[in-house]
């Protein structure tokens, strides 16, 4: 009789030992998979910081190429601030304000803390801030792009002008590797540089 009680007991932590094992090996190829997906998404390549780094470099340039006066000066209006790239309670996220206009910036990390992609956001309506938008997107699109960038602020100006005219498309260029898009979305219009799939 013990004998027979033994054996409902045996088969019981058997089973329940096989499906410890069998939830810790789903978990772990869970894990697995996961990491593998992380991995495999691509990345600009640069930390928030090392963004605003080369952000700030071009913004001269790009006001020199839309013929502002005192480029130098002015595109202090427009620099980010390292030190404000993460306001909020947003780990995985680039959040940020420039310029008179408010244009934002926002834009993914990754778990390494690296941009998956950047936006520029514009969300008012005041004289200025298609210019500021024109400005920082194109700071932006520089920031990454290195051959033609003379080119990059007709092109963008191009796509921001075919995107307010059909709302709902997204209009798309690739440039050097680089998804360069522009669509009008709830909050405003918003041009994004991501890498190339």
């Amino acid at each position: 009789m013990l004998t027979l009680l033994r054996s409902p007991l045996r088969l019981l932590s058997c089973a329940l030992l096989t499906t410890v094992i069998l939830a810790t090996g789903c978990d772990r190829h869970i894990d697995d998979e996961l990491a593998a997906h992380e991995a495999a998404q691509t990345t600009l390549g640069v930390t928030p910081r090392q963004f605003s780094d080369r952000f700030n470099k071009r913004l001269a340039d790009v006001l020199k190429d839309m013929n502002v006066e005192e480029p130098e000066h002015m595109a202090r209006l427009y620099m980010l601030d390292a030190a404000r790239l993460h306001p909020g309670q947003y780990e995985y996220v680039l959040d940020t304000h420039v310029g008179p206009a408010q244009t934002t910036l926002i834009g993914t990390l990754n778990k390494k803390g690296e941009l998956r992609n950047v936006g520029v956001m514009m969300t008012n309506k005041v004289p200025g801030a298609r210019d500021e938008f024109l400005i920082c997107a194109t700071s932006a699109a520089r920031s990454f792009i290195s051959g033609g960038q003379d080119k990059l602020l007709p092109l963008i100006t191009r796509l921001t002008t075919v995107a307010l005219d059909n709302p709902g498309q997204r209009m798309t260029e690739v440039v050097a590797d680089q998804l360069l898009s522009v669509e009008v979305v709830p909050q405003g219009v918003l041009f994004q540089v991501q890498p190339r799939q």
